[in-house]
């Protein structure tokens, strides 16, 4: 048993009342069966300390590489899911642009056949849109006030090359890309004069124009999109489309017009 002593004079040990609750001891006396226990523990706990630290840092090493690991296969996972994305996309783009060049010679057909129809010669090259009457309407607006205003507007009706058996969205959707085209395209407008369409009502146009005196667009021949109708003419067994804009038409080419100009005899 452990015996709790003070050290003395003449490296003396004398054992100290109290024992371990004492104040007074300052070394602790073992027999070598004791000391030798106290080292096998201690060996113990340093053993149990390293293998604990060595635990500790497998499992960290080994959550690294489980991470590491779902990492790489949730990348792997991703590119192929982006690989699929991109694979369908370009399918898709490869199917669309087949589809509008389908379309593109269906209408580049169709608009053969109606110039033919109408005798518009040359029918390979023409439009197939024709104006058919251009004259000018009062038009009622009210502007900052209900009281009613009238102006002179254009109204223009032109004939399209597009049968009247073919669906209201498909021609509405058709001749807004013909007429109006986005982008640097040009207008077929443009060439009976149109310089602009305004995408809401003239009371709206005239508040921009108040709004933009110098501005060249709302000095120009515009259409009031809110005006623009068509029109399903059985008889004549093509749509029409009338646009109200703001000024008279230029000239018209000869190609926009429904007929020949004959020759002048003599010339």
């Amino acid at each position: 048993m452990p015996k709790f002593v003070r050290k003395a004079a003449l490296d003396r040990y004398p054992e100290v009342a109290g024992g371990r609750s004492s104040a007074d001891w300052t070394h602790v006396l073992l027999t070598e069966e004791e000391y030798n226990e106290l080292l096998r523990k201690i060996s113990v706990a340093e053993r149990d300390v390293s293998e604990a630290k060595q635990r500790a840092e497998r499992a960290i090493s080994d959550a690294k590489w489980e991470a590491a690991q779902k990492a790489q296969q949730t990348r792997q996972e991703a590119k192929e899911q982006v690989a699929a994305i991109q694979g369908e996309l370009e399918q898709e783009r490869a199917e669309n642009a087949h589809q509008r060049a389908l379309n593109a010679n269906l209408l580049r057909v169709s608009r053969e056949r109606a110039n033919a129809d109408r005798n518009l010669k040359p029918k390979k090259e023409r439009c197939g849109y024709v104006v058919v009457n251009s004259e000018e309407k009062e038009t009622g607006f009210r502007a900052g006030s209900k009281r009613l205003h009238k102006v002179m507007l254009w109204e223009t009706t032109i004939q399209t090359p597009y049968s009247v058996q073919m669906a209201e969205a498909v021609v509405r959707k058709q001749i807004e890309e013909d007429l109006f085209p986005a982008g640097k395209k040009a207008m077929i407008v443009g060439r009976i004069g149109i310089t602009g369409k305004f995408n809401g009502s003239y009371e709206k146009f005239l508040e921009g124009k108040t709004q933009n005196p110098e501005d060249p667009f709302y000095n120009g021949n515009v259409v009031i999109s809110r005006q623009q109708r068509l029109k399903r003419r059985f008889r004549l067994e093509y749509w029409e489309v009338a646009i109200v804009h703001t000024k008279p038409l230029g000239d018209i080419p000869e190609d926009l017009l429904p007929f020949e100009k004959k020759p002048v005899q003599g010339a």
